[in-house]
């Protein structure tokens, strides 16, 4: 919103907020909206515009609660806007042939939701004729979870600065989203059989190679070894397709169901699914866009994509977070052949195509790979051939310590011997390597606990085989840590050296160790401002930041972000390193 408001003063009129799906774009809008309210004056009025009625019906909810003064009203259907209304907010469908109702000078803000969309010709002639055509005090702005189109174009043509981006893992260490467990289930599809048609996949032809009892039994395997359990909503191919899913899943003995745009009584069957009455809800072309159930936990992609917008929207119905909610694990159908032009997850967090997650969060891999520092050329073209975590590491561990400036999520290198797959971990051994790579990371670690259990495992014709130890460590910390990133691989690191199941015990106090405060004071930073190092100071209750491009002569935008700081994570925050004074 600062930054918003910054831009305007500097004569910005067009201004686009990046903000990834489940970052809460209609409150984000809401405050934005009640700031604009008091900025203009009690006599200017704001266009909001959307596409879908659900959206517009969710947007009055939301601005009616979060601004009850205000007089709102829907432009949409056979509902007409109050013209004196402060607020309107309208279908682009509707605007586009009623526009001339309102004078083209009526709006001091536009706001454009999922504004990828308003480089249509509709949405063109709107954004003409109530903004090109005025004065340019008008403010325009565009909120969008993915700027580029599937035709290539991009949003940013059209709204010239990028006022605010915030990414997953950000939102992620904020609480705002929740992290993937993301599963690449190769089959084979020969999708380079299937044409493209608008950019994606041909829906005939796609559904065509989705809708095979070898692909469905393939799919129903991959759910019941990850996603079993777990509520589920998957999309679909077809309708063709997701009723015969639905029925293969039920015929297992699972409760199921699906929806298109023709189901009757959709509200009564999205209520037994938000009951939890439905274990896995199968959609065509339905709840890709505008749905909202923070409840789902499981995410079944039985529908590729070429289109990193559609994508991008399916994933955003599982990353809500919710009471006991801590990931959302996504089950996605892929071409063995890693079809050239297939959009997924990895692609998504820019990792590069082949990429194995094996389970793990590709954004947070993402993230930690690009702080990867070598001053080798040859070792630098080696990480970056590499298509997993576990490669990354191993190539690291092999490399000279004279070459390596900084490992996985920018941290020092831990060197152990990974325990294979196929291999019976040594108790004596993996005990070692647990306390060896804890010494090495300097984990605040109060107590280790490791315990065993017996499980019986049965032969190929049902006689019982050898029994079977599964080993799990318990980590107890002496304090919670500023950065529960670098926890999150130590945890990684410590179950490749031991081949156990690992955890930490968290202390009472985890408030700063579940919402990192390096990603709070990210979204503290006014536009132009970044975190070049962040650490923990002597006291456990302070940090230290370096912050590039803070004018020493702004005490009270200083004075500013460190109240605000320390009024969301209780930690003290002293500035220092970057300012223009120095210290």
């Amino acid at each position: 919103m600062r930054q918003v408001l910054a831009l305007y003063d500097r004569g910005k009129r067009k201004m686009l907020l990046h903000l990834p799906t489940g970052a809460g774009k209609t409150v984000i809008a809401t405050l934005i909206i009640d700031r604009l309210l008091c900025r203009f004056g009690r006599d200017s009025k704001v266009l909001f515009v959307a596409h879908r009625k659900e959206l517009l019906d969710q947007t009055a909810k939301t601005l009616q609660r979060q601004i009850p003064r205000a007089r709102i009203s829907i432009e949409q259907g056979e509902r007409t806007a109050d013209l004196d209304a402060q607020i309107i907010i309208a279908s682009i469908q509707s605007l586009m042939h009623r526009k001339n109702a309102y004078p083209a000078d009526r709006f001091s803000a536009i706001i454009c939701d999922e504004c990828h969309r308003a480089l249509a010709p509709r949405w063109l002639d709107v954004i003409d004729y109530f903004h090109e055509q005025r004065s340019g005090s008008t403010l325009l702005l565009g909120m969008t979870a993915t700027p580029r189109r599937t035709d290539g174009r991009s949003a940013v043509a059209l709204f010239d600065t990028v006022a605010y981006a915030i990414t997953k893992p950000e939102l992620q260490d904020l609480g705002y989203l929740v992290p993937v467990h993301y599963w690449s289930i190769r089959a084979d599809l020969h999708l380079d059989r299937v044409k493209l048609s608008g950019g994606d996949f041909q829906l005939t032809a796609l559904s065509r190679q989705m809708n095979t009892e070898a692909v469905r039994g393939l799919t129903l395997g991959a759910w019941q070894a990850r996603g079993k359990g777990k509520k589920t909503l998957a999309f679909c191919a077809s309708v063709a397709h997701a009723r015969q899913l639905a029925a293969d899943f039920a015929a297992a003995g699972y409760r199921s169901a699906f929806i298109d745009g023709r189901t009757r009584d959709r509200g009564g069957l999205l209520g037994r699914f938000a009951a939890g009455e439905i274990d896995v809800l199968f959609n065509y072309g339905v709840l890709t866009e505008g749905f909202d159930d923070p409840t789902i936990e499981c995410l079944l992609m039985a529908r590729p994509t070429t289109s990193p917008l559609v994508y991008n929207q399916c994933l955003g119905r599982g990353l809500r977070p919710h009471s006991g909610k801590h990931f959302c694990t996504v089950i996605d159908i892929v071409d063995r052949t890693t079809h050239q032009l297939q959009y997924g997850a990895c692609e998504f967090a820019g990792l590069p195509r082949g990429w194995r997650s094996r389970g793990r969060d590709p954004f947070r891999e993402s993230r930690a790979l690009g702080r990867v520092r070598v001053n080798d050329p040859d070792a630098f073209a080696a990480i970056r051939k590499a298509r997993s975590l576990d490669d990354v590491q191993d190539l690291l561990m092999a490399l000279p310590p004279e070459v390596i400036v900084a490992g996985l999520d920018g941290e020092p290198v831990p060197y152990y011997e990974p325990v294979k797959a196929d291999a019976e971990p040594d108790r004596k051994q993996s005990e070692n390597a647990l306390r060896h790579l804890l010494r090495q990371a300097g984990a605040p670690v109060r107590r280790v606990e490791i315990s065993a259990e017996t499980i019986e495992k049965a032969g190929p014709r049902g006689d019982q085989a050898n029994d079977s130890e599964i080993v799990r460590v318990r980590v107890r910390l002496g304090a919670p840590h500023i950065n529960n990133e670098r926890f999150e691989y130590l945890l990684w690191h410590l179950e490749r050296a031991t081949g156990w199941m690992v955890e930490f015990a968290r202390p009472a106090r985890t408030q700063a160790y579940v919402r990192s405060p390096r990603a709070i004071l990210r979204s503290i930073l006014p536009e132009g401002q970044r975190i070049v190092k962040f650490a923990q100071a002597r006291s456990k209750d302070s940090v230290i930041a370096d912050v590039s491009g803070m004018q020493a002569e702004d005490v009270e935008g200083i004075d500013r972000i460190q109240k605000d700081f320390q009024q969301a994570t209780g930690l003290t925050l002293e500035l220092r390193g970057q300012l223009a004074f120095g210290f």
